[in-house]
């Protein structure tokens, strides 16, 4: 899916972009967080999933809805609007309160630098 393909994975390049991580391989549930921030506002936004379909399908959500977006309201999303928004069972909302750990640990981290 082209949209997957947007939105999933780490950029190609990732110098520049702001990154953050929530959850763990050995939970069974990682999330990174990419953004490119550019005067105040997120130009694009990525998630590596490293859990259920479910929370796939919930990050290239929020991918959608975080671009183009201003900071501010990128820090207001939260988990229950991502599992709302994206009808995530109950047994796989607690996926989107790791995007959205992910997403405020990107929000605060400086950019990533060149090696």
């Amino acid at each position: 899916d082209d949209v997957d393909k947007e939105s999933l994975g780490s950029p190609g390049d990732p110098v520049g972009w702001q990154h953050g991580v929530a959850g763990s391989v050995r939970d069974n549930r990682r999330i990174d967080c990419w953004l490119e921030v550019v005067d105040g506002g997120i130009r694009a936004a990525r998630f590596e999933v490293f859990a259920s379909d479910e929370a796939r399908r919930a990050a290239v959500w929020t991918v959608q809805w975080l671009q183009g977006q201003a900071i501010a309201q990128a820090e207001g999303l939260t988990g229950l609007a991502i599992a709302e928004a994206t009808n995530l069972p109950d047994a796989s909302r607690s996926d989107a309160l790791c995007i959205e750990d992910a997403l405020r640990a990107a929000l605060a981290a400086p950019p990533t630098e060149g090696g």
